[in-house]
């Protein structure tokens, strides 16, 4: 997915043998689901779900963006980018014609291309340079920049930021959100997304972990991913924004397109199942919020 991340070694800070939630900063984090290539671990205080990793992280290099997840950037998500734009008019009514907004973790820019065909001012920043060059040189997408959203000064601060599928691949959260409140205009309107660790899919991927004692973890390993840090629910999500100083205005949620997915057969057919039983539990594999900024 997206990634606009200066990822460490752990998800999880860590203070002697203490394990320290990212989110809170509470310690007596515990190992709930030890896998393979990592551990999860569930903070007591704000029950945020996170990893900590037992291999080298992932690389945001060419091969990520290009090869190893080519179904998702081949399958930019238009449906789900007029939705952002329905979620813009309605809670930031303004002319679309040179609104600025800014997408961080933009990859490629294809959320950028998509709101410029609309009339926005669209611009993008990410962490790789790879896809941003990929993005501009290739695609032809203008304003895209390399940068880190913790350090990145914008000219003014925009009136419209994104960040979609992003937040669950940064090491240190808070900082990353408080970089981006810094870019959010007091006015404007941030709009997030990424995977509810409390949805339909990841509590049956859970469960066949503790019914099986540990030795059932591909489902969950493939949900969480070595390159997905944090694992936000709904309170956990909340309660990084509040810190960083923003508040929830409106929720939505979804199931991320399974064209976009790379799956074997069998796993695209039990995610199909599972997306198919998301309307009777309430219960979606994707978050989004829409906030605003807090008044200081």
């Amino acid at each position: 997915m997206d990634t606009n991340t200066n990822a460490v070694e752990s998800g999880a800070s860590q203070a002697g043998d203490v394990q320290v939630c990212p989110i809170c900063a509470a310690a007596g984090a515990k190992a709930m689901y030890t896998l393979p290539r990592f551990e999860l671990l569930v903070c007591p205080h704000c029950t945020h779900l996170f990893s900590d990793l037992k291999v080298t992280p992932e690389a945001y290099d060419a091969d990520y963006f290009l090869e190893s997840n080519s179904d998702h950037w081949d399958n930019p998500e238009d449906v789900l980018f007029d939705k952002l734009d329905g979620l813009i008019q309605t809670y930031l009514p303004r002319q679309r014609a040179g609104l600025r907004t800014l997408d961080v973790g933009t990859a490629t820019g294809y959320l950028p291309r998509h709101f410029g065909s609309l009339g926005y001012e669209s611009w993008g920043v990410d962490i790789s340079e790879a896809a941003v060059r990929h993005g501009t040189e290739t695609l032809g997408i203008p304003r895209l920049e390399a940068a880190n959203i913790e350090t990145f000064i914008p000219d003014e601060p925009f009136p419209v930021v994104t960040n979609i599928y992003v937040i669950e691949h940064i090491a240190d959260p808070i900082p990353f959100l408080e970089g981006i409140r810094r870019s959010v205009s007091d006015d404007g309107v941030f709009i997030c997304m990424t995977v509810d660790s409390d949805s339909l899919i990841f509590k049956v991927s859970k469960f066949l972990y503790r019914v099986s004692g540990g030795r059932s973890f591909g489902a969950l390993e493939r949900i969480c991913e070595v390159h997905h840090l944090n694992h936000f629910n709904r309170r956990s999500l909340e309660y990084a924004l509040d810190r960083a100083g923003f508040e929830v205005i409106y929720r939505f949620s979804q199931n991320l397109p399974l064209r976009t997915l790379t799956l074997r057969p069998l796993q695209r057919l039990a995610v199909a199942v599972l997306y198919g039983l998301s309307p009777l539990f309430d219960s979606w594999f994707l978050q989004g919020v829409v906030c605003r900024p807090k008044p200081d």
